[in-house]
């Protein structure tokens, strides 16, 4: 009991508290206040700041030329091509593809954020896409935003892609590199594809590729799934744009899920809000939420577990996961590179333990300011062992394998 009293604080101790605790709630508030009035500025001015903020964040196609590859139920997918200034015609054509709510900008954004400019410089012949709904992709026969789903994005434009740069290129084999969905859609593909279109593939990358979606049931993520009418009126592309300005000046909880600020400069995140953020199609995040609520991912069909036909991945595949990724933790990312029934595979971590910068989040393996150094020479490397243009004997393996060392 004496000791108890001895730990207390007197009156003016009591009176003191109760002043600060008043003063940090309307300080709080005061901030709440101020930044709505902001926000609301910004939306009533914004269509006279947009000319400003194109120009101080908007970028220009760093592509040599766009094509489009046709689905069969009536989309055009765009394809940013980069043609190599010093082609290598033993390389196979590389397809570089993004994730969810983005376009080909996220994976493409310019010289010095740009997978496929890297790879171009290399030798490659790359092709930076747009998925459906995204970025110049459109819909002939009825424009305008479309509902889609998953299953649309496997079943119709993975195909489309791959037949349309193999016709391109007049080359028999690709070599494909997903960030995020844009692997998802892959592991999927290669799930259902039969041995002929299997063979067309020379290897596979995976950046942040996440082989499930249960660790997202707490995450902002998550959360949607539970607040349906809020999915229905948001404009992710509108109010990404508008909030270009403030993109890496205030870190959130946001921020935290979708990249590491240590590794990712503040004005490629406002670039990458201004030009690169898309909104969602409402089939897309309703089978998303299905898969987090029910911890599993099937086809709407019901036909197809995805999870499951992971083991049907048998070309050469290098899975690559950021220490610090909320979206495809390590885990979730290895979990595929053991489920992958190829013997040709490699997992890497992007992190300070392993040699790299810093630990990667999500979106830094594609826009962190030492990507080039940490990432993009990992994929470049299995590309150039793999991603031939013709399938290699085991002599020719065994002399590239010798050069490599001699070299090292």
């Amino acid at each position: 009991m004496i000791a108890i009293l001895k730990n207390r604080r007197g009156p003016f101790y009591l009176i003191t508290t109760f002043f600060a605790i008043i003063f940090f709630a309307v300080f709080a508030s005061s901030l709440a206040i101020l930044f709505s009035l902001f926000l609301i500025a910004v939306l009533v001015l914004y269509p006279i700041l947009l000319d400003w903020f194109s120009r101080l964040y908007g970028q220009e196609d760093i592509a040599d030329e766009l094509h489009f590859a046709k689905t069969k139920d009536g989309w055009n997918i765009a394809l940013h091509r980069h043609i190599p200034p010093i082609p290598n015609s033993e390389l196979a054509p590389v397809i570089v593809v993004h994730g969810i709510a983005t376009n080909k900008y996220v994976i493409d954004l310019d010289k010095r954020h740009s997978l496929p400019y890297y790879l171009k410089l290399r030798g490659y012949e790359v092709f930076a896409v747009s998925l459906r709904g995204a970025g110049s992709s459109f819909h002939e026969s009825r424009g305008g935003y479309e509902d889609f789903t998953f299953d649309d994005l496997v079943k119709y434009d993975v195909p489309a892609i791959i037949s349309k740069v193999l016709s391109l290129t007049e080359n028999k084999r690709v070599n494909w590199v997903g960030h995020s969905m844009g692997a998802m859609i892959f592991y999927s593909y290669l799930g259902i594809a039969s041995k002929s279109e299997k063979e067309r593939i020379a290897s596979f990358v995976s950046l942040g590729g996440p082989g499930n979606l249960n660790h997202l049931g707490l995450s902002l993520i998550g959360l949607l799934s539970r607040f349906p009418r809020a999915r229905k009126v948001l404009d992710l592309k509108f109010g990404a744009s508008m909030l270009a300005p403030l993109a890496g000046e205030i870190y959130t909880p946001i921020d935290q899920i979708l990249y590491n600020p240590k590794a990712t400069r503040p004005r490629t995140v406002k670039k990458v809000m201004k030009n690169a953020v898309e909104n969602i199609s409402e089939g897309l995040i309703e089978q998303f939420m299905s898969w987090i609520e029910t911890k599993k991912m099937s086809s709407l069909n019901g036909f197809y577990d995805y999870i499951d036909l992971q083991k049907e991945i048998t070309v050469p595949s290098l899975f690559i996961a950021g220490a610090n990724d909320a979206i495809a933790t390590p885990d979730t990312v290895r979990s595929v590179y053991e489920r992958a029934g190829t013997k040709i595979k490699k997992f890497h971590v992007i992190s300070k333990e392993e040699g790299a910068s810093d630990d990667y989040g999500h979106g830094c393996l594609i826009l962190a300011e030492k990507a080039e150094d940490d990432v993009f020479p990992k994929v470049e490397t299995f590309l150039r062992e793999y991603g031939t243009s013709k399938k290699q004997s085991w002599f020719l393996k065994l002399k590239r394998k010798f050069r490599q060392k001699v070299r090292a």
